[in-house]
């Protein structure tokens, strides 16, 4: 499964609300990878999504696979919304 957004902040996915994003994503069984490009990262490890060097407008995925897949996108998407880091594409 696989949700695609746009970075809307000005500042990029960047360490505040990236933790928060990493946060959300943590309780859930699923294999969460943020994708972008050739290079998918663990959604879970906050340094690996910092590494992605998101700027704004560049486009990005989340990509789930296991038991709660659909449940850790729709968590993680919305969290995304709400710390106004991306929109949905």
């Amino acid at each position: 499964m696989e949700q695609n957004f746009i970075v809307t902040d000005e500042h990029g996915l960047h360490a505040r609300p990236a933790s928060a994003v990493v946060k959300a994503a943590t309780p859930f069984a699923a294999d969460l990878k943020l994708v972008a490009g050739e290079k998918a990262v663990n959604l879970k490890s906050l340094m690996s999504v910092l590494s992605m060097g998101l700027t704004k407008g560049s486009a990005f995925a989340l990509r789930a696979e296991g038991d709660d897949a659909q449940q850790a996108l729709d968590t993680v998407g919305q969290a995304l919304v709400d710390q106004g880091l991306a929109q949905r594409a």
